[in-house]
């Protein structure tokens, strides 16, 4: 019992929720964007709406509760360990949170819209007026998510297994990168709250529109943002 009453016991209880967390939370999104999507683009018109109205809230409501769970977990061990990490967890982390705000912010109140027009015509109504524009909203902020997993994953590993010591240069040049890519990818959402009426139009899939293109897209970004940790002091 000792053990697990030291920080390094607390650590570890942490990391293994936060690896539970991040399992549910990474595997469902995975699941949304390379079968359930791609299922969707086939299926008869009464099983897509059988399945948003029964599956997918179920789906989305471990989604964004592993997320919640995965989000404090780690900021819980990044407060044990305290100052001095390496880069590569405040990029990871970066990553993380941003990803974290597109599924509470983006990704779930707009696919309440869309479940809402599909209870909604399948009791006899009509769907919703604004239900097509939220899940073009949704999509891109799951597509921006999967894509920002990939160098997640990568830098949340390599910060103890391969780390770089911080540089201020660097992690201002990754997160450039990271945030003009979530720019894009919160763009619709941006756009309707009216902050957008000096800032340059976006909110575009892409390379990130298809699986291949959104797995390619991650792996360049992870190789990009390596680059710049690594040769940027």
């Amino acid at each position: 019992m000792e053990l697990v009453t030291t920080t390094a016991g607390y650590e570890m209880l942490l990391r293994w929720g936060h690896f539970l967390a991040g399992i549910t939370w990474i595997g469902l999104l995975y699941y949304f964007n390379f079968v359930q999507g791609e299922y969707f683009k086939e299926a008869e018109a009464a099983a897509k709406s059988d399945a948003i109205q029964k599956l997918v809230p179920r789906a989305l409501w471990w989604f964004r509760w592993g997320a919640v769970v995965t989000l404090l977990t780690g900021l819980g061990i990044m407060g044990l360990r305290g100052a001095g990490q390496s880069l590569d967890i405040y990029v990871g982390a970066l990553l993380a949170i941003l990803m974290f705000t597109n599924v509470w912010l983006i990704i779930w109140p707009n696919q309440k819209i869309v479940i809402a027009s599909a209870t909604q015509v399948a009791n006899g109504g009509q769907a919703l007026s604004e239900a097509a524009s939220a899940l073009a909203a949704a999509g891109l902020a799951s597509r921006t998510n999967t894509l920002f997993s990939i160098p997640m994953l990568y830098f949340m590993g390599a910060s103890t297994h391969f780390p770089h010591s911080f540089s201020f240069v660097a992690f201002l040049a990754a997160a450039i990168v990271i945030l003009a890519l979530e720019y894009n990818g919160a763009y619709p959402m941006l756009k309707n709250a009216g902050f957008l009426s000096k800032l340059p139009a976006a909110g575009k899939m892409g390379p990130i529109t298809s699986v291949s293109g959104v797995i390619h897209s991650g792996l360049g970004l992870t190789a990009v943002l390596f680059l710049i940790v690594h040769f940027i002091k």
